[in-house]
């Protein structure tokens, strides 16, 4: 699937709202498309991607991995599903989805 690079910043957006909703905060590493979510437990994901919406999330072994890390990891993981669909059901006419 190619897309525009205009739908990457509508994905942060809504992947920014999604996160807010289990006080996770997302921030922007220095390399292009590296992003690092932070957890209220302090747990580390980081987020990237090569091609979009291949996106890869990896656990940063900091602590001890506890239940509720994968409970923040399934729910950062079904935030990136879901704002993924939502872009590919409503592409803005300005950035519409290409499928190849």
């Amino acid at each position: 699937m190619k897309i525009t690079s205009n739908l990457i910043p509508e994905f942060e957006k809504l992947f920014r709202q999604k996160l807010q909703l289990n006080n996770c905060r997302l921030r922007k590493k220095r390399q292009e498309n590296n992003y690092e979510i932070i957890t209220p437990a302090k747990d580390i994901f980081l987020m990237y991607w090569s091609e979009f919406p291949e996106i890869n999330l990896i656990y940063q072994p900091i602590g001890v991995r506890t239940y509720q890390t994968e409970v923040y990891e399934r729910a950062i993981r079904s935030h990136i599903s879901f704002c993924i669909s939502s872009l590919q059901e409503n592409p803005t006419s300005e950035s519409p989805l290409l499928v190849t």
